[in-house]
Order: C-alpha cells, then sequence, then structure tokens
C-alpha cells in the first residue's frame, strides 16, 4: 500500500496520459446498484425510526451500514469496472477493502443520524457533510488501489465539484429519507423517487470524480497483493445480490410482520377502549403492562399510578375474603392465578365505591410458559341499584295489592258464607262473580311474583320428606270445585303408590294445581281429568290428562315460554297469563325433577313430572341421643337418686362434683339442662351462676337449683333475672324434679287465648276479628310502637304479625317475641326470610292463603299451645 499525496494536476495535461471508454451496460448497471443501495437505505432508516426496543434498534443499525456500505461500495466498483484502459488492470487488495470500511462506516453515521425523529436543519447539514465526506474518502480510497499500474493525479475544479456532489447528494439522501416516514400515504411510491434521485447523486459523483482523474503510466509497476477484474466484478456482483438482497428481504418481511403487529394492537386497543368494562394486561412478572381508557378514566389513572392499582380494589360487604393484599382476588389475579365472577369494590374513597365482577385469565405460549394475565372489570353497580329498586318496588307492590285483596277477599268470603245473614240469590250470584274475579286477580299477582323471583334466582324451597298421596290428594281436594264451575270431574286412577319424597310441599302442590286447573280449563263440558301416580325405577311419575282439543304442533316448542298462550280465540277466552307453565317447569326442576307433556290434536294432553323418591335413612336406636344434663352436686346420695330418676325419665346424665369439672363439661359437651347445688367443694354457686350467665354459650341454659339453702337465698339471688326453671329442695320427691324440667307456661284455665294482630291494614284487622271471634279474644297493634307497648303491658298466648308495618319492619319484634315465648304467625305480602324462620310458628303469604287455610292455622296453633300447658 503506496501513499501518493501528489493528487492534484496543477499544471496541463501530460501528452501521455492514458484515455480509457466506458461499458454502458456497466454504467447503467451500477446506477441500478446505487437505486437499490439507496431505497435499501430509505427503508431501514424507517424501520430504524420505527424500532423502539434499543437493542434491536442497534442491530438494525448495524447490518443497515453493512448492506449500505456494501451497496454503495459495490456501486462506485462496478463504476470503475466500466471503465476500460488499454492495458492490463489490478486492484491493491488493501485499498479496495479499506475503502469499503469507510462505506460501512459513513453509512452507520447517517443511519446513526435518522435513528430519531429530528429534522433541525443545523444536525442535516452537518451529518450530510460528515457522510459525503465519507463517501468521498471511500470514492477516492478506491481509486488509489489502481496506482500499482499507473498514476493517477486530479483536475482540481473536477475533484472539488464531486466533493460537493458527494456533500448535496448525501444532504438530499437524508431529507428523503425523512420525508419517506411522514405519513402511510405513497410511502413505496416516494421512497422508490427518493432512491431515483439519490442514485443518480451518487453516480453523478462517481463519474464526476473519474472524470477529475489523470492516469499516467508507471516507469514500473510495484508488485502487491491484488484482485484480478474478473475476481473483482464476481466478488462485486455476489456482495450486491446477496447483501442488498437479503437487507431488503429481511426488512421487507420484518415491516410486514411489524405492520401486521401494529394494525392488530391498533385493533385491539381501539376495541379495547370502547368497550364498557375496564381491562388490564399483565407481564409474566405481574406488572402491569396496560390498562384500558375506560379503566383509566373511571379511575383518573396516570401511568405512574398503575403500580399501585391493587389500593382501589376491595372485599364486598358481604365477601368473607381476608382484607389482606396476599389474599386479595387482585393480586392473585396479577399474580397469575385464574379468578372467576368474584365480587369486589372498586375505588380509593370508601363512601364511593363501585360495585364490580372480577374475571381474570392467565395467558400460556405453546410451551406451557406464563406470558402474562388479562382481568376483566364489569362494573355492576347500576345492576344493583336496578335491582334494590325493583325489589322495593316489588315488595310495594306485593304489599298494597296482596293486602286490599285479601280483605277484599276475605269480605266476600264472609258474606257468601252468611256471616252478614240471609242472601237471596241474585245477590249471592253477584258476590260469587266478584269473588271468583277477585281469586284470578289474586293468581295473577302471585304468578307474576313468582317469575319475578324465579328470574332473580330467589325463589326459596323448604324441603322435608313428604308421601307423594298427600300432595295429590290434597291437590284434588282443592281443584275440585273449580272442576265442578266448569262440570268437569277430576278423578284418581288406580292407587297412589307408598313413596316418599323430599319436597317443599306448598310448591309442589302449586304445580299439580296448575296442571290440574289447565286440564279442567281444555277439556270439553262434562269430561273427564285423570290423575295417574306410578312408580318408574326411582322416579315417581305424575299425570294429569285431559280429553281436549290438544296442543297444536307450531305451539308445542313454545308451550313452556313465559306469557305463552294459544292465539285461538277458543283458547283465550279461558283466561290465565301464560306463566303457570313456566313457573311449574322451574320448580320442578329445582326439586330435581322434569316436567314434560305428551299430545294429539283433537285427543287431548297428558302433562307429567318425574321426581326422585327419597329414602329415609333410618337411624338405630342405640345412635338416638336422650337429652344430656349436667348435674353439679357433691353429695353421693343425692347424685345416686338424681340419676336414677332422670335416667327413669330417658335423661342422659353427667355428674360434675366441683366447679371445675362442671367447667370442663360444658366445654366439650351439650347440655339441655343443669341442676346446680349452692354449695361446692371449691366455690360458692352464685358467683358461678353470675359467670355462667354472661357467656353468651350458656346465658339460656336452663338452671335448677337443688340446694338445702334455697329459701335463704332465694331473695339475694333474683331467679327470674339468672333465667332459674326452678328452685328445690334437698327434700324432694321424684314428681317435683320432672315438673321443674318440664315447666314451660303456665295452664290456661277456662279461658280464651289471648291474641294480638299487628296490621296496618284496617280492614283486614276486621276480617280477622270476625273469623276469631269465637275462638280468641283479639288486640290489635298498627304498628310497632303499639305493639311493643301493648307487650310490655300484658301476655298474650299468640300473635298474628304482618312484616311491613307504618314505622319498620315487623322482623325488629321477632327476637323479642322469642325471648318471650310467644308463638309468632307471620302473616304478610311476602316470603319470610329464611334466617328469621326459627321464630315463627308458621309463616303465611297474603293471598296465597285462603280464609279457612288462616283460621285452621290459627286455631292449631292455639290448640298446640293448650296441649303444651296441659303437659306441663
Amino acid at each position: 500500500m503506496v501513499l501518493n499525496l501528489d493528487w492534484l494536476q496543477l499544471g496541463p495535461i501530460p501528452p501521455n496520459a492514458i484515455h480509457g471508454s466506458y461499458n454502458i451496460g456497466l454504467v447503467v448497471l451500477s446506477y441500478l446498484i446505487a437505486v437499490l443501495a439507496s431505497y435499501v437505505t430509505l427503508d431501514l432508516a424507517a424501520r430504524i425510526r420505527s424500532e423502539k426496543v434499543a437493542r434491536v434498534k442497534f442491530l438494525w443499525l448495524l447490518g443497515g451500514a453493512f448492506a449500505m456500505g456494501a451497496g454503495i461500495w459495490s456501486m462506485h466498483f462496478i463504476g470503475m469496472l466500466a471503465f476500460s484502459m488499454p492495458m492490463p488492470m489490478q486492484y491493491e487488495i488493501t485499498w479496495t477493502m479499506s475503502s469499503l470500511m469507510v462505506a460501512i462506516l459513513a453509512s452507520a453515521f447517517a443511519l446513526f443520524l435518522l435513528r430519531k425523529k429530528d429534522r433541525r436543519v443545523s444536525s442535516m447539514v452537518v451529518g450530510g457533510v460528515f457522510l459525503g465526506l465519507g463517501i468521498v474518502t471511500m470514492h477516492y480510497m478506491g481509486m488509489e488501489g489502481m496506482t500499482q499500474h499507473v498514476n493517477i493525479r486530479y483536475l482540481p475544479g473536477l475533484f472539488l465539484l464531486s466533493i460537493l456532489i458527494a456533500i448535496l447528494a448525501s444532504e438530499a439522501a437524508l431529507w428523503l429519507s425523512l420525508q419517506t416516514n411522514l405519513g402511510p400515504l405513497r410511502q413505496i411510491q416516494l421512497k422508490i423517487v427518493s432512491a431515483l434521485i439519490m442514485g443518480a447523486a451518487i453516480c453523478g459523483m462517481h463519474y464526476t470524480g473519474m472524470a477529475a482523474a489523470i492516469f499516467t503510466p508507471l516507469a514500473h509497476a510495484s508488485q502487491g497483493k491484488s484482485i484480478e477484474p474478473s475476481l473483482l466484478a464476481f466478488y462485486v456482483a455476489g456482495i450486491t445480490a446477496v447483501i442488498i438482497t437479503i437487507a431488503l428481504l429481511l426488512s421487507t418481511y420484518r415491516q410486514s410482520t411489524v405492520d401486521t403487529i401494529q394494525n392488530e394492537r391498533n385493533f385491539l386497543n381501539a376495541m379495547l377502549d370502547n368497550l364498557e368494562d375496564g381491562i388490564i394486561a399483565t407481564d409474566a412478572n405481574g406488572k402491569i403492562t396496560m390498562v384500558n381508557r375506560t379503566l383509566q378514566k373511571k379511575l383518573k389513572l396516570s401511568q405512574e399510578l398503575f403500580k399501585n392499582l391493587s389500593d382501589y380494589f376491595h372485599p364486598s360487604k358481604d365477601d368473607a375474603i381476608e382484607n389482606s393484599q396476599e389474599a386479595s382476588p387482585f393480586i392473585r389475579a396479577l399474580q397469575g392465578e385464574k379468578v372467576s365472577a368474584v365480587e369486589l369494590t372498586m375505588g380509593l374513597d370508601s363512601s364511593d365505591r363501585d360495585n364490580i365482577v372480577m374475571n381474570s385469565q392467565p395467558i400460556i405460549d405453546a410451551q406451557g410458559e406464563k406470558l402474562g394475565s388479562v382481568i376483566v372489570i364489569h362494573n355492576i353497580t347500576d345492576r344493583i341499584r336496578v335491582e334494590k329498586l325493583k325489589n322495593e318496588f316489588v315488595s310495594t307492590v306485593s304489599h298494597e295489592l296482596r293486602t286490599p285483596l285479601t280483605s277484599i277477599r276475605g269480605s266476600l268470603g264472609l258474606a257468601i258464607g252468611g256471616a252478614t245473614g240471609e242472601l237471596n240469590k241474585k245477590t249471592k250470584d253477584m258476590l260469587e262473580i266478584a269473588y271468583n274475579n277477585c281469586q284470578r286477580l289474586i293468581r295473577l299477582i302471585n304468578d307474576i311474583l313468582d317469575i319475578e323471583k324465579i328470574e332473580a334466582g330467589k325463589m326459596e324451597f323448604d324441603l322435608h320428606p313428604l308421601p307423594i298421596a298427600t300432595v295429590v290428594e290434597n291437590a284434588i281436594l282443592a281443584n275440585q270445585a273449580f272442576g265442578q264451575k266448569f262440570n268437569i270431574k277430576i278423578q284418581l286412577e288406580g292407587e297412589i303408590p307408598d313413596v316418599t319424597i323430599n319436597v317443599d310441599g306448598d310448591r309442589l302442590e302449586q304445580v299439580m294445581t296448575n296442571l290440574i286447573s289447565n286440564a279442567v280449563k281444555f277439556s270439553p263440558v262434562g269430561g273427564v281429568v285423570t290423575v295417574r301416580v306410578m312408580v318408574i325405577d326411582k322416579w315417581v311419575k305424575v299425570c294429569v290428562e285431559d280429553k281436549g282439543k290438544g296442543i297444536s304442533e307450531e305451539f308445542q316448542t313454545l308451550i313452556f315460554q313465559k306469557f305463552a298462550q294459544a292465539d285461538s280465540s277458543a283458547i283465550r277466552h279461558k283466561g290465565g297469563t301464560g306463566l303457570g307453565l313456566s313457573i311449574s317447569k322451574t320448580i320442578i326442576e329445582k326439586l330435581g325433577g322434569k316436567l314434560s307433556f305428551t299430545t294429539r290434536e283433537n285427543e287431548g294432553s297428558i302433562f307429567y313430572f318425574q321426581l326422585p323418591i327419597w329414602h329415609e335413612i333410618v337411624i338405630s336406636s342405640a345412635e338416638k341421643k336422650s337429652p344430656a344434663i349436667l348435674l353439679c352436686e357433691d353429695d353421693k346420695d343425692i347424685i345416686q337418686l338424681l340419676t336414677k330418676i332422670l335416667t327413669k325419665n330417658n335423661f342422659e346424665v353427667d355428674v360434675a362434683v366441683t366447679i371445675v369439672q362442671a367447667k370442663q363439661l360444658l366445654k366439650t359437651k351439650h347440655y339441655h339442662a343443669m341442676t346446680l347445688d349452692l354449695v361446692l367443694p371449691d366455690g360458692d354457686g352464685i358467683p358461678w351462676m353470675q359467670e355462667l350467665r354472661k357467656d353468651p354459650r350458656y346465658s339460656e341454659l336452663p338452671i335448677i337449683l337443688i340446694s338445702g339453702k334455697v329459701g335463704a337465698k332465694e331473695d339475694l339471688l333474683n331467679g327470674h333475672a339468672f333465667s332459674i326453671i326452678n328452685w328445690v329442695n334437698n327434700t324432694f320427691d321424684e314428681t317435683q324434679l320432672i315438673n321443674a324440667i318440664k315447666q314451660i307456661k303456665k295452664k290456661l284455665i277456662g279461658a280464651k287465648p289471648s291474641i294480638l294482630h299487628i296490621e296496618d291494614d284496617q280492614d283486614l284487622l276486621k276480617i280477622v276479628a270476625n273469623m276469631l271471634q269465637e275462638d280468641a279474644t283479639l288486640e290489635s297493634a298498627h304498628n310497632l310502637h303499639e305493639a311493643q307497648s301493648l307487650l310490655s303491658q300484658q301476655k298474650f298466648d299468640l300473635v298474628l304479625l304482618d312484616l311491613i308495618l307504618p314505622d319498620g319492619s315487623g322482623i325488629e319484634l321477632l327476637p323479642q317475641l322469642c325471648s318471650l315465648h310467644i308463638p309468632v304467625i307471620v302473616f304478610t305480602a311476602f316470603e319470610l326470610p329464611r334466617d328469621y324462620v326459627r321464630y315463627v310458628s308458621a309463616a303465611l303469604i297474603k293471598s296465597r292463603i285462603t280464609d279457612k287455610e288462616l283460621l285452621t292455622v290459627i286455631k292449631e296453633a292455639i290448640n298446640k299451645l293448650g296441649e303444651e300447658n296441659e303437659g306441663t
């Protein structure tokens, strides 16, 4: 490698200057390569600017610099190969390869300038100058590779012009590269035009430099490592074809992939941002990577607050989840666990939180590795508010409709029954029409309210074993009067199998009534409705058959839908809402069975349901436990006597001779009662009783004091305050002890039972008072305040209670009535919550129970009360 610094031809052109000629084909090829290299450069510059990952951006810069530099360098040498002189020509390898490195470095510098969207004029001017000088350096270093055979000097004017062209071409290349990234419209067309201009500029610089060169022969050609022109042509063509093509294909493929991914991402983001639900995405480490616009707007989130997002989610009031971050569903969702339909509250301010349902799903790749998770937040605040309003509305409507209808029906029933005196036939007929239509309206309201419960998932069932015969016989009997009105006979065919089913008797009877009444309505006058009961394997099947016109084929698929009714006037005039079968099907399915039908047009229909037979688990006598009583006594004779008496009367007896032993036994076993001697070896029984009554577990435990010192301490103890059942001296007999254990209420002697009716509807008060005037003494209270006042003033044997009162809910009275040991019959417009069922003797719904049934329930309660008192 020889460096010749005597470059410029300042004098006349020597007479021995060598003149050459150009191969037009290679000149055109060099231009095409320059255009291709320019296009790749513009494309790679756009790719680098769009890349967001620093490491990938750096790799694209290195690859792009090599492809661009190699392309420009290849164009340069193909241009030199296009120039032929009358002598063999070889190229010195060091200058040749050095010029390639300069081209690559210049390209790297250009791409480095274009890595950011910086359009400042100063940076573009400075960058263009350096890039142009790099290209000029590459060109003239490549020319130095020819000096093994010739001297080369350059005409100053053309030499400077080539430098100027290189700088201007570089400035144009930088500017055009930026323009191709301004927007998506016509990018390819603009790149092609820009590449054509840049290719012309690069070729113009090269051929201007070649025109500036003056070649003169050397006296002695230097011998160094060189490249044969034929090999150089192959080498240049190979580099140009392979490197630029691969770079362009890779760039195009990657850009296509990036565009596809970006389009999908834009589509996904647009879809997520327009969803009503909140969406959160996380990576494999649980870091939040995306929160859609809906949730950001709702929570007023910024990017900085993403890491504190767990502070916004809290367990709902009814949720049993522990209030800790480790156990919270949101944290588990961030960690990649699957969370399904968990109700939470959302918001920082505890007074202004939304109710939400959260679901999360981990994202797993093809290799089974976790990539992250997606969390969906569905706001149910409005739904809960609407449900609350709907429930309040239904409760109000239920009360406001059922209460007056019950009064109307009761009044009509009493009048028809002769309570107001004998009626003439015309008046009685009119009253019966009114009574029947009142019944019809009540059924309509009950059906609508049942549908509401079904849709809300709040229809409750009181399941207990019941013989199927009881339900079927009751239903047939209850519908006989309805059948007689249409001149239809309802008959039972065959015997009812002796099987038991575990059902809600009232609900199943509701189904039977619906099937039988439908069969009656659609039977021909004078027809027969047949009921059959049979056992099939482990199921009992009940069929109700009529001989009507059957069900048309087109209506069969709609028959169990809500409000479904056939259109013909012959059917419409029968009345009904079209809700009965829909309700019946739901009830049967809730009871674990199925309801279906078979029909033939003009021959009739059979509706049937199947329910599983209930098999009672028989408990042997050895497993049945007697009531347990704890004896706290230290006297051996008393212990022996008490044990004998209590065992004889079917009580299980445990003995504690000290207070410490008694405490231990109470902790390990449930006792129905306890006898207590006030004087025990390790202490006095009075302080211990005080301790027991303060403990909620033993505050209601019946205690019978058995002590020789009872009389002396009775005033001190205040037995009523301690809930002591009785006082028994040591000198007791068996009858005295047993009566003390069984004592609950005083016996009613000759007087009518006293009933307190708590109801705000004046008409209904009068109706019930009229019904019970011969059987009981009634006091009435119109609100909670009056009821509490009467309960504090006198003793009642039974309470008839409406739950909806002007100053509150009758539910508030139930614990008080329970503590007073007064039987309660709830008579109201809606079902009693299950938590309060234990407080009452019966829960009746207005309009669902007839006057006769109400009277029967009250009398049964009175009779039961009398039997209990006789037993004590």
